[in-house]
């Protein structure tokens, strides 16, 4: 049985069950739940969060995620607490009544090799796309953020909002730092995310993290993925839109990202420049053993001067070429949302201020504590510093989001793209404004 088969019975293939009461019978509260695991030669580490409706969501380093139902939430956590079979099939009787002993065995058996997978995906990864309708009919649509992503300020400023983070069950955040950002920061936060249970990540420019020793320090401070603005396999043309010598230092960063063990991930934005040569950059990177790729398009409506941004009609057919392109390679890669381009804006700052959010499982958080969605216009809704999750997650602003993602965008004209399991690239209402 393949994983994807053994994801879908797991997930969606138990019987339906009272939810936040079976989990209140067996004693487990929501929350967000952190363990390592040992599996022989390699410790995992895997987040639990347990929503108020008895569903889990499990995440494993920055890798995967996937949903389980509350019969799935005591399995995990009990074999994730190292807890004995019989402790675990007892809060299963309870949560659920009398089930037959050789079910609770197969059944745990079958949760024990999940976690192996998981653990060590191999070409399996990534698992789940938890907003591809695609996956199973029952769709179960995120209570809240699987990250953020917050622009890099003072550790001062931004130790609270980690924080709330963590309280809320956000387990993940990445961090964009800018040309001007202080190296010491950059490490002081990571420590501070380390420190809570947070997975922490970095992008950047290969100028600015391959200097001195901030990897090493950053590695040492616990950092999980360093993404890495790459625009293409030609220097000529990634340092015209960054830097000059940027496209040496950005390799430099991911040759040692890896000796560090540190996950690299390159982020590739589409524009005129850059899309037609993807196979040749896919390729160069897999070469180099980057396997782990982020695109996102800088968009532009029509009627508007392109400056070098990829207007929307265009947009499919490049995505039908990164997705082939990234097969033939065999690079792993993840869709973040298109950027929108406007008039009186430089084609290079929007470059290297890279995406909004890390895809729509993300959120942004601004360093004053403003929500901005994944998508859609730059809009708070609301503060993560003052406001509850529930509030932020009924304004208006986080309404819109959600009803768009949850509307069918998919058409006949296209040849069923991953892209457009989220939304339509053509539409500029789903580009982040």
């Amino acid at each position: 049985m393949s994983l994807r088969d053994r994801l879908r019975r797991f997930l969606f293939g138990f019987r339906p069950s009272p939810g936040r009461g079976a989990l209140r019978k067996a004693g487990i509260r929501p929350g967000l739940y952190h363990y390592f695991r040992d599996a022989g030669a390699q410790v995992g580490r895997f987040h639990l969060r347990v929503d108020a409706d008895g569903w889990g969501l499990l995440t494993v380093g920055a890798t995967a995620a996937v949903w389980l139902r509350p019969s799935g939430v005591i399995y995990a956590k009990g074999l994730l607490e190292n807890l004995p079979p019989e402790k675990i099939f007892q809060l299963q009787k309870r949560a659920f009544g009398l089930v037959p002993v050789e079910r609770l065995k197969a059944d745990l058996d079958e949760v024990s090799r999940l976690l192996d997978q998981l653990q060590r995906p191999g070409a399996d990864y990534p698992m789940i796309n938890l907003m591809d309708p695609a996956w199973s009919k029952e769709v179960k649509h995120l209570d809240r953020p699987l990250s953020a992503d917050v622009p890099a300020a003072e550790p001062e400023r931004l130790e609270p909002i980690l924080r709330r983070l963590w309280d809320i069950g956000i387990p993940h955040v990445t961090l964009a730092a800018g040309k001007s950002v202080e190296p010491g920061w950059l490490v002081r936060v990571v420590e501070l995310a380390e420190d809570l249970g947070l997975i922490a990540g970095l992008r950047g420019l290969g100028s600015l993290l391959n200097q001195g020793t901030l990897l090493q320090d950053l590695a040492q401070a616990g950092l999980d993925h360093l993404n890495l603005l790459y625009l293409a396999d030609d220097p000529a043309i990634h340092d015209r839109w960054t830097s000059p010598g940027d496209h040496e230092q950005a390799l430099q960063a991911l040759e040692a990202a890896q000796k560090l063990e540190i996950c690299p991930v390159v982020e590739i934005p589409l524009i005129e420049a850059t899309w037609p040569s993807i196979d040749q950059t896919l390729a160069s990177l897999c070469s180099r053993g980057v396997r782990n790729a982020a695109v996102y398009a800088i968009a532009v409506a029509p009627g508007i001067a392109s400056g070098g941004a990829l207007p929307g009609e265009q947009l499919v057919r490049a995505a039908q070429w990164v997705e082939e392109s990234a097969s033939a390679a065999q690079v792993r890669f993840m869709w973040y949302p298109p950027v929108q381009y406007h008039l009186g804006q430089s084609l290079a700052t929007l470059l290297v201020r890279g995406p909004r959010c890390s895809g729509d499982t993300a959120i942004r958080v601004e360093p004053d504590g403003s929500v901005l969605p994944a998508r859609g216009p730059a809009q708070s809704a609301g503060s993560l510093l003052r406001d509850s999750w529930e509030k932020i997650a009924r304004s208006p602003v986080m309404r819109r989001y959600r009803d768009r993602l949850r509307s069918d965008t998919r058409c006949p004209e296209c040849p069923g793209l991953v892209i457009c399991a989220a939304d339509c690239p053509r539409s500029q209402e789903g580009w982040a404004q």
